[in-house]
């Protein structure tokens, strides 16, 4: 595997190359014209084009066009409402892109993105103090998916070095949870600070009034047990909590 650009191997004997345009042209295989108008016609309709070659000779292609899931275009609706900006970082052609992201209605688009490329944007983001949180599968996404504040990868079908990288792994690949992943996620965040002042709080008064005598070690210790156990079923309620529904 050629990160970025496709695949070599030895097939019966054979050499055989399967990737993008430039995979090919970086090991001087020539397109017949006829070739090349064909796959622009597809290029224009937004598919992607793996070109095959077999012993330094071009032979053909393969078209791809991808579908998206029923529920993409409402995780992005959901994941916007939550003030999460998307953009698509992908290898595709632009036009590829731009097809996708018109249906999904992701208007941040970079296309033609090598890993390296990728990783370069996600630097960018982090450099403007932006979190940013990468979602991916294919190794390709891999150094993105490290580089970033969190990095998300589909369980199932993603590839062993994406789920590795990533800080989360979604095992049903359900992109439908990412709205309550990262609601959860805050709501989180909401809680730890919540519990943390309520403690501080609790014990920096019971201290005083240790000070002043008016409390023993006895109501001590139950006004110390009893703050843990609030914290815990303050903590205890994320376990059902859901606010995002497609």
């Amino acid at each position: 595997m050629i990160p970025g650009r496709g695949v070599a191997a030895k097939v019966e004997g054979y050499h055989v190359l399967a990737g993008n345009r430039a995979m090919l042209n970086e090991n001087n295989i020539t397109f017949p014209q006829q070739m090349t108008t064909q796959a622009e016609e597809f290029i224009n309709r937004g598919c992607t084009m793996i070109y095959i070659s077999l012993d330094s000779l071009f032979i053909g292609y393969v078209v791809l066009s991808d579908t998206i899931r029923s529920e993409s275009v409402g995780t992005i609706k959901v994941l916007k409402a939550l003030n999460v900006q998307p953009v698509l970082l992908t290898g595709d052609n632009e036009k590829a892109a731009a097809s996708i992201a018109r249906q999904l209605g992701i208007s941040e688009i970079q296309a033609n993105c090598l890993p390296e490329d990728k990783l370069k944007y996600i630097n960018e983001y982090q450099n403007r103090q932006e979190a940013v949180c990468m979602i991916g599968d294919g190794i390709n996404d891999a150094p993105a998916l490290k580089a970033a504040d969190v990095g998300i990868a589909m369980g199932g079908v993603g590839s062993d070095i994406a789920v590795d990288a990533a800080d989360i792994a979604l095992v049903d690949d359900e992109v439908k949870e990412l709205p309550h992943l990262l609601a959860l996620s805050k709501r989180m965040m909401t809680t730890i600070k919540i519990n943390m002042s309520f403690s501080m709080g609790l014990n920096f008064i019971a201290i005083i009034l240790a000070i002043t005598g008016t409390l023993d070690p006895v109501i001590g210790a139950l006004v110390h047990n009893a703050g843990s156990v609030l914290v815990i079923t303050n903590s205890a309620l994320l376990l059902k909590w859901r606010k995002c529904q497609l």
